[in-house]
């Protein structure tokens, strides 16, 4: 039986307007590139496949500035790489001071069927929770997309001092439940950080491909969260 459901928040529950494809192909044209926002989706993909692993290694935000200042050089030199752009320091260097230059200028949205799957869920007993990596709380951004009365609980890997894929942070969860993890399900939409440390801890996992771009991945595949709701109901037996 399932009796937990968790979730990733970051393209997951909610995406940010306009994405990151978009702010980094408006940058890259204003700094004389030719490129469109469809040249980062599988460039994006890669970065953050980069993330995780070296947030796996060790959490980004414990190390120091020059030290976290080099592995976001490589990330952006991958993902101007992978776009097919040039990705020499200089333009890596200037890219990045114009993306931050627009810190803030964007907003998170929730994805349009993440309330009705999250009611649909709560309808049938399951408790549910946020799993998220974040530097900051994300209880208030919860909180401002609707998605708080929704959860049983939200945790926040700086909170719980590990980030997805370590083991504790989905222990905790599952303290909060007060499940076993054979009665847990995350979903997210990162192969290493959601359905890989999910796993590891002995949770169900799905692997939420919105653009079907991880077909590659050894995990359960979800094109919506709407499939989610029909998982769980047929994990538990209760499919009509």
């Amino acid at each position: 039986m399932i009796r937990l459901v968790t979730f990733d928040l970051y393209q997951t529950l909610v995406y940010s307007e306009p994405s990151r494809s978009e702010r980094v192909a408006e940058v890259c044209r204003e700094l004389g590139y030719a490129c469109a926002p469809d040249d980062f989706i599988r460039a994006n993909v890669l970065a953050e496949e980069l993330y995780t692993v070296e947030n796996g290694r060790a959490a980004l935000h414990t190390r120091t500035r020059e030290e976290q200042a080099r592995f976001y050089a490589e990330m952006w030199a991958l993902l101007l790489r992978e776009a097919g752009l040039p990705h020499d320091a200089t333009v890596v260097a200037r890219v990045q001071a114009a993306l931050a230059a627009r810190q803030g200028q964007h907003r998170w949205l929730r994805f349009e069927d993440a309330l009705p799957t999250l009611a649909a869920l709560r309808e049938r007993g399951i408790k549910l929770g946020v799993v998220s990596n974040t530097s900051t709380d994300a209880t208030p951004l919860c909180g401002e997309v609707g998605i708080c009365e929704q959860v049983d609980f939200v945790v926040s890997s700086c909170l719980v001092g590990c980030e997805k894929p370590g083991r504790r942070i989905f222990e905790v969860a599952l303290e909060h439940a007060d499940v076993a993890p054979s009665e847990a399900l995350h979903v997210g939409d990162q192969p290493r950080s959601d359905a890989l440390g999910a796993t590891m801890v002995g949770l169900h996992a799905l692997l939420l491909d919105r653009l079907d771009l991880l077909a590659h991945e050894d995990y359960d595949r979800v094109r919506s969260l709407h499939e989610v709701v029909a998982w769980v109901d047929a994990a538990n037996g209760t499919v009509s």
